[in-house]
Order: structure tokens, then sequence, then C-alpha cells
């Protein structure tokens, strides 16, 4: 017998909207989304863990919880065994409808906008649902007579509605980059209504394939895939002599120095090439470490002395998280990976020795960016808004690959 449902529609730490809504009672079986997440992921799940925080584990008397301990993480590992990626699931999730965007001419469902998700609760960890194709449900266009109807109805209920949502999970990790955490479950919506509380049909979004799509000021989607062939960060580009590099580089953001081998590098590099390599660190003591404005490049050289990886760093006054994340979205496509540990780290591309990150903590993926806030004790002391510290590094991962 599944787990009673207990789900919440939450945003993450970045999300735009921070409304919270519930959804109905006993409607999602928590256990199975949870073991058909790990079977189609791969990613282990601890069954001795898992059995130990069951009820009847924690029934069972001192004497006889070794033995059910046993059972139990047998009977889990079969039904890891036997769970199903083509399982559907359904839930009813209650919801709201934003107010009318004047500009692009729709209402907007909450639960589709980028950092919102379900949390599903199961062997005592939270597993937090997103959907892949979100974008898709997400607007609700409408002309501007109509929407007056519309938006008169809403109000009559606190613009409360219901989602009937059917979706299958799909793999790990969040492709618009908003939500991070340890067990981020990545569905595909396979059909939404939008139902009134009376339960009649609002609206019925045209579900479409995967794709992380955000929209310009002009109401334009925007969507694009990573490429590691023809990846670049602020135009630089791996792969390339580093007298070309050095001829662009400089043209672009001035002097270049060479610099040797320093201790701690990847073993793979012999030497660099940098600009204004301390014009965006943060030094004790003084004020103004990183100057809003600057830019620091590094490229990292092979024997040949071809690049291998390249670094750029910008500091800024201040930008916001969402306003980086759904820029380097729509520059880079949908994220490999995410995470919150040393900063908030988007990653794209394949997988990198760990060495040859930016950041131990963060994604290991050919392409990152990292989002810091570099504040000082003077900003902090006036509650100031932090400078934000941007970096972006790709690795020709093909390269890396080869060096093993």
């Amino acid at each position: 017998m599944s787990a009673r449902a207990s789900i919440a529609l939450l945003a993450s730490l970045i999300a735009i909207d921070a409304s919270t809504v519930q959804a109905q009672a006993g409607d999602l079986d928590d256990r199975l989304v949870a073991l058909t997440y790990h079977k189609v992921t791969g990613k282990p799940l601890d069954l001795q863990a898992a059995a130990e925080q069951s009820d009847v584990v924690r029934r069972a008397a001192n004497f006889d919880r070794p033995d059910a301990t046993r059972a139990e993480s047998e009977r889990i590992g079969r039904e890891l065994a036997s769970a199903d990626a083509r399982h559907e699931f359904t839930v009813r999730v209650n919801d709201n409808i934003s107010e009318y965007d004047h500009a692009r001419g729709e209402f907007s469902v909450s639960l589709f906008k980028p950092g919102m998700y379900l949390q599903s609760d199961a062997f005592r960890q939270q597993y937090l649902i997103v959907f892949d194709n979100a974008e898709s449900a997400r607007a609700i266009a409408m002309p501007k007579e109509q929407a007056r109807t519309f938006d008169a109805r809403l109000n009559q209920s606190g613009r409360g509605v219901v989602d009937e949502i059917h979706f299958r999970v799909v793999g790990d990790g969040d492709p618009s980059g908003a939500v991070t955490g340890q067990n981020v479950v990545r569905a595909t919506l396979v059909s939404v209504r939008v139902l009134d509380r009376a339960g009649a049909v609002l609206f019925t979004p045209n579900i479409g394939a995967a794709a992380v799509a955000s929209k310009s000021a002009d109401g334009a989607a925007n969507t694009t895939a990573f490429d590691a062939a023809h990846a670049d960060v602020a135009g630089l580009r791996v792969g390339v002599k580093a007298r070309d590099f050095e001829t662009t580089v400089g043209r672009l953001f001035g002097k270049v120095a060479r610099v040797k081998r320093s201790d701690g590098w990847y073993p793979g590099y012999a030497a660099a090439l940098e600009v204004n390599s301390m014009g965006c660190m943060s030094i004790p003591g003084r004020r103004h470490g990183g100057e809003p404005g600057n830019v620091c490049v590094t490229a990292y050289l092979d024997g040949d002395d071809v690049v291998r990886g390249v670094r750029v760093e910008r500091m800024f006054s201040f930008i916001d998280a969402e306003t980086f994340r759904s820029t380097l979205v729509r520059r880079y496509g949908p994220v490999t990976a995410a995470k919150e540990a040393g900063g908030y780290q988007l990653g794209w591309g394949p997988e990198i020795d760990p060495h040859l990150a930016y950041s131990s903590s963060g994604p290991h993926t050919a392409l990152t960016a990292t989002y810091a806030a570099d504040e000082d004790m003077m900003s902090s002391s006036l509650n100031a808004a932090p400078r934000i510290r941007v970096t972006l590094q790709l690795v020709d991962a093909g390269w890396a690959t080869s060096k093993k």
C-alpha cells in the first residue's frame, strides 16, 4: 500500500514567485515515484536505510528488527526492480493563475513557471518533481477583451484553480536549472487540464516535447541546445592555437600575459594566457576588490600550445539570480546539472575529470556558469546589495577524455 501523498507546490530559492499551494491528499503514489526515479536514473537507493525507516520495521520488537529489516529491504529491492519507466502518474494540484500580462497577452499557470516543483516524500526523503516541458503548459494566451472576462471569473474564486496532471518520470535534474537538490525528479507532462474549483475546464494546453524555452521582450520563444563542439564563452573557444586566441582575446579584453605552469594545475595544462588576472579578486581590507565591469580571462594551454580550457569572470554591481539563470539557459539550452554549493552553479555538456572543474562542489561538466555574491564588510554594514561575480568556464572535454 502506497504512502499517503503529501505534496506541496514550492518555489526554489531563485524562483520568480514564492507562492505555495497544496495538492489534493492521496492523489499520488509517492513511493512509486521514488522507485521509478531511482530505476530510471540508476541513482542508488539505500535499501537498508529505506527499510529501517519503514513502519513495519519501526514497529518490530528489538529482537525481531534485524529479520524485519532484511525482509523489508528485499521487498523494496523487488519493487525497485519491477518499477516501470512507462508508468503514467496522475495528480491533482491546488494552484493559481497569475494576473494578466498585458505585454505578452497571456496569463500564467503558477506550477509551470521556472523554479516551481511538486514535493513528494518517500523513504524519509524529499523528491522534488519538475517538468521538462512545463513551458508548453504555462501560458494561457488570450486577447485583451476576452482576458477581461476570464480575469473577472478568476477573481471570483481568488484566482484558485486545480491542475489535473498526467506525467511520466524520465530522468534526474531540472533542465531549467532553477531547482536544485539531492533528488530532483525530471518528469514529462503527458496531459494537463486546468479546472476551476467546481471542476469545470478552464484551459487544456497542447503539451509539447521537452524543451526549455524562455521569451524575449517581444514575446518570441528562444530555445537552443548545448553543442560542445561549437560552444564558446564570451566569443572564446577551446581547441584553437594559442597565438590565434591571444590575438582575439587581446582585441576584446586587453593586454595578454603568458604564465608558466603552476603547482596544482591539471596535469595536461602546460601554460596559460591571462588578461587582468587580479581584477576580479576580492582582497581583504580593500573595499573595492573586483570593481563592477571588470572582466578577467584565463586560457589554459596544452603542450602543443592549444587552448584546452577557458575561464571568463565578470564583476557586476548586482544582478539577481533569476536573470542569471534565464539568460544562461536561453544562451546554452537545457542544463545538465545545477547546484547551490559555493554559489549558484549551472552545468552543460559531458562530465569531465573533477580536477578540471571550476569548483569541486559544483557540476563537473564541460561548461559551467557560477553566480556568487562578493560581499565585503562595508557593503554588509550598509545592507547594500552585494557585487556579483559570474564565472563561465569551458573545457575541451574530448581532449580531456583522450588524456586518460
